[in-house]
């Protein structure tokens, strides 16, 4: 693995060029480019917002950034992975005419996507933190576990770079895999905690003595991601705002333990060795297998 990896370094120049090629194809004859990734962002906050505030009457404070900062890991989650899912078959041509590492591809794909999420943090601490206090005198404050926000967000990067590895060459032999993860994600969107905190499934599956389930919900790696998020940008909100039936419980459990971190950097790492290596396994096939 250690070669590969040397292989990807020497082709970093074409990477880079993939990964321009890519904004390029993206954001062709567009007059503001890469900042267009923000307008779905905004949108979304709008929508989610207007329906918990207006439409569902939770009176959750400074929603806007509470939401914010789980779209943001989530749509790079999502997007990331279904065009990673797609990079050999959309660059098939060029496997078939040029020698070069074919991880290059899919890499190029979660780099550029990333691209997106770095704007998108920009925008969310430009909002929040300068724009919010400034012109409408609403202080969300900094946290001291800000610090713990690199860990979080490499630990994302780990995660799509390797399922991206997994998706990319399973669609090429089973094209199904676009498809299920198209319904996945649909599914898990409201499974995971993108609207809503981890812990309110806490308090309904301890009631039941299922403490165990809710474990293993929180070492998924994704949900980790985005409770992490969550955790060291904005103070916790009480269950009853989300829930009513969960006024006056105790706040114990509004931080997930972090054994559950540990064990999810475990896991996120195990996804990234195993797809890294079973995409080098059969690289040197996918243009036969097609």
């Amino acid at each position: 693995m250690r070669e590969e990896l040397q292989e990807v370094w020497r082709f970093r120049y074409l990477l880079r060029q993939f990964v321009a090629r890519e904004l390029k194809i993206r954001y062709k004859n567009s007059l503001f480019g890469v900042l267009w990734s923000v307008v779905p962002l905004i949108l979304s906050v709008f929508v989610y917002t207007f329906l918990f505030k207006s439409v569902m009457g939770k009176q959750v404070e400074n929603y806007s950034a509470y939401a914010l900062c789980e779209i943001i890991p989530w749509t790079f989650f999502t997007t990331a992975c279904l065009d990673a899912c797609q990079s050999l078959l959309n660059n098939y041509a060029i496997m078939k005419k040029v020698y070069f590492p074919r991880e290059i591809i899919p890499l190029a794909y979660v780099i550029s996507n990333g691209i997106h999420f770095l704007v998108g943090w920009a925008f969310y601490f430009t909002t929040f933190y300068i724009i919010w206090p400034l012109f409408l005198h609403i202080h969300i404050p900094v946290l001291p576990s800000l610090v713990w926000f690199p860990a979080v967000f490499v630990m994302e990067i780990m995660l799509i770079t390797g399922l991206s590895f997994w998706v990319a060459a399973l669609n090429l032999y089973y094209q199904d895999v676009k498809y299920i993860l198209q319904t996945l994600f649909g599914f898990l969107f409201f499974l995971l905690p993108v609207l809503y905190p981890a812990y309110i499934h806490y308090y309904a599956l301890h009631d039941r003595g299922q403490d165990w389930l809710y474990a293993l919900y929180t070492i998924n790696p994704i949900t980790a991601v985005l409770t992490g998020f969550r955790e060291t940008l904005l103070q916790p909100q009480s269950p009853d705002k989300f829930n009513p039936k969960l006024v006056g419980l105790p706040m114990d459990h509004i931080y997930a333990p972090a054994w559950t971190y540990g064990v999810a950097m475990l896991l996120t790492a195990l996804i990234l060795w195993s797809g890294y290596a079973f995409f080098n396994a059969r690289k040197w096939q996918f243009v036969e297998r097609h």
